[in-house]
């Protein structure tokens, strides 16, 4: 097996060993001491540490915060993309620090989908300096430097590693309909996907479903182990999307939306020219750019000109990477169209109305322009275009491969921070009349009657104290109520009222003595979700085990 791994690699090492050294120079500035600010970069530090607080109390999987919102919780992971948190605790863990293990995310996400997107181009287009420049296209779009630099979005940048793997094993399925093996990974990859970046799998899976569809009308027996592969990820991520789909009537963002989407659209001057800045895209001076990059620009226009007047010729019609090349044409069109505010009806659609930034389609538009560049390259009057433009590319954009200035605030800052990481406060339940504007004063209070409270202790998860209650008492809890929330009062559970402008949990005590224990548990629709996604990762462990000693026996 080993000796197989060795022949694919070594072939291609020359190429591999180009693509890193161009990659490089992108990820230099995630080595420098401390951090840069973005737009949401620190917020993913400060999330990272707050999924490590969850985890360490054992609320697995994480999805309330007692510590941000100013210490009254947030149900931050129950909606909020886990997967790159979860990523960033093996690091974290593995001791490279909160900074460090974001910067790491950044910088392999980089590397990763530089080299994944050189094995996907080398598996269609079989042509390895079309995909070596299929690849170093895919790192040096504008808008890679955007998510890097600008924007900060660690759940983009490691969306734009995953993309490749699960096309991968959807081309390997269908060169191979009874591979299980890609069945898996596809499944897997694409169950990554949903949990890195919810917003991506949405409109990636726009672009899975013409290509599996195109794909399936090739060849009709391949539907079956693609609609395995499929619905294996929607079954591994269960426990994520199904409570953040259910619950959300629960939170601010099923009432008001994050941002009017209309102030959002792309001009085609926006899109076509250059320009840079590292602020919000609404500042038309300094915001960040949406532009593709004139020398990507030229090469697929010239390259839909060509694929266009060739598609028709009797010799190419029968040719699968023409009608391949042909579909991924339209499906750019298809993308690039929803840029601008000519689409803003369609945006109405399901699903597409969840989301309030149409230049959210620019990583889709990224993904299939490269694999496009890789089919042109492979073509002789092509090679030196591309090959030239792409290197006026490399030249051009590399400058934007930095951040507007250093900061180093240590750990210790990110970790302390209480914010709630959110643009909008748009998690916040519906049931908070008035935003914290301070942490509490006391964690435990008595509204009503006295008492002595003793042996307070706090975690993500669980409130535990004793109250000696001089007479009838109403004790608040100050943390913000959420499904889940249970209190029990010497072994029996009480009734909860969050009817208060802050949304906080108060009960009625009797006079006595009372050890009060408050949990936060899973909710019927959260546990089944979290079943779903234990038995079908139990299957997959077990079916990829079974064919791992099958391939060793041989």
């Amino acid at each position: 097996m080993l000796n197989n791994v060795f022949r694919g690699v070594l072939p291609n090492l020359g190429y591999l060993i180009i693509l890193l050294i161009l990659t490089l120079p992108i990820i230099a500035p995630f080595f420098h001491s401390g951090f840069f600010p973005s737009h949401d970069g620190e917020w993913a530090v400060v999330r990272l540490g707050d999924m490590f607080r969850e985890v360490r109390d054992l609320q697995i999987p994480a999805r309330y915060s007692g510590v941000l919102n100013l210490e009254y919780g947030y149900p931050l992971f129950n909606f909020a993309y886990p997967g790159p948190y979860y990523m960033g605790l093996i690091f974290y863990i593995l001791g490279f620090g909160l900074v460090g293990s974001i910067k790491l995310l950044f910088a392999l996400s980089v590397l990763i989908s530089g080299v994944f997107m050189y094995v996907l181009s080398r598996e269609i287009w079989q042509d390895k300096l079309a995909s070596l420049l299929a690849a170093v296209s895919y790192i040096y779009f504008p808008y890679r430097f955007v998510d890097l630099f600008v924007r900060g979005s660690i759940g983009e940048s490691i969306s734009f590693a995953i993309f490749p793997l699960v096309v991968l094993s959807v081309i390997k399925i269908y060169r191979n309909p009874i591979s299980s093996s890609f069945m898996l990974l596809g499944g897997l990859t694409f169950g990554l996907l949903i949990v890195t970046h919810n917003i991506m799998a949405v409109l990636f899976s726009l672009f899975l479903l013409f290509l599996s569809g195109f794909l399936v009308w090739q060849k009709k027996e391949i539907l079956k182990p693609l609609a395995l592969l499929f619905s294996l990820g929607f079954l591994l991520s269960a426990f994520f999307w199904i409570p953040a789909l259910l619950e959300k009537k629960y939170i601010l963002l099923s009432i008001v939306p994050i941002a009017d989407r209309n102030q959002f659209f792309v001009s085609l001057k926006q899109f076509i020219f250059p320009s840079w800045g590292y602020g919000v895209p609404t500042d038309t001076v300094h915001g960040f750019t949406y532009q593709l990059g004139f020398p990507f620009l030229i090469i697929l226009a010239s390259g839909a000109f060509y694929v266009l007047k060739e598609f028709f010729d009797k010799k190419n019609m029968g040719n699968f990477n023409f009608k391949l090349v042909f579909m991924f044409f339209i499906l750019d069109l298809f993308f690039i169209f929803f840029l601008f505010k000519s689409s803003a009806i369609f945006w109405k659609l399901p699903l597409l109305s969840e989301i309030n930034f149409p230049w959210t389609m620019l990583p889709i538009i990224v993904f299939i322009s490269s694999l496009i560049i890789g089919f042109l390259s492979t073509i002789r009057f092509f090679k030196f275009l591309t090959l030239t433009l792409i290197t006026l590319a490399v030249i051009y954009f590399l400058p934007y491969a930095k951040p507007q200035y250093y900061v180093d605030r240590g750990d210790n800052f990110y970790l302390t921070n209480q914010a709630t990481t959110t643009s909008s406060l748009e998690l916040m339940p519906i049931w908070v009349k008035t935003f914290p504007a301070q942490a509490p004063k006391e964690k435990i209070e008595a509204l009503k009657g006295k008492g002595k409270l003793s042996d307070l202790r706090l975690t993500s998860k669980n409130i535990n104290f004793n109250f000696v209650a001089e007479d009838q008492s109403t004790i608040r809890i100050n943390r913000i109520y959420y499904p889940g929330w249970k209190i029990i009062d010497n072994g029996e559970e009480k009734e909860i009222n969050y009817d208060n402008k802050f949304g906080v949990m108060d009960i009625i005590l009797t006079q006595g003595t009372h050890k009060i224990t408050a949990k936060f548990s899973e909710t019927p629709i959260r546990l089944v979700s979290n079943l779903i996604s234990v038995f079908t990762l139990i299957i997959f462990l077990s079916y990829s085990l079974k064919l791992f000693r099958l391939r060793v026996s041989r």
